[in-house]
């Protein structure tokens, strides 16, 4: 019973698992030159440089929530075609 739970999970998880693991990585990036463009605000008198930091820190964030809500729906869409009932526990105590 546990090697089938395991399996659909595993199975589940591969259907949106790239999507994912690219748009935490995109979020990530996006934070960081986010925080980059907030410690060169107080470091630098360019205000060109620091507001094409923040847009590149927006795209970036957009993107990455793109991926994941790419993987939301690759997830959903394999789990339409997939039979999702659990089987019964018959061996409960």
């Amino acid at each position: 019973m546990t090697s089938e739970i395991e399996a659909f999970r595993a199975q589940l998880r591969a259907a949106g698992q790239p999507w994912q693991q690219r748009g935490v990585k995109v979020c990530v990036a996006g934070f960081v030159v986010l925080v980059v463009a907030q410690l060169s605000g107080h470091l630098t008198d360019r205000l060109a440089l620091v507001l094409a930091a923040f847009m590149l820190a927006l795209v970036l964030l957009a993107i990455g929530w793109a991926f994941l809500i790419v993987a939301f729906l690759r997830r959903r869409q394999w789990a339409k075609t997939h039979d999702l009932t659990m089987p019964t526990l018959t061996d409960a105590p």
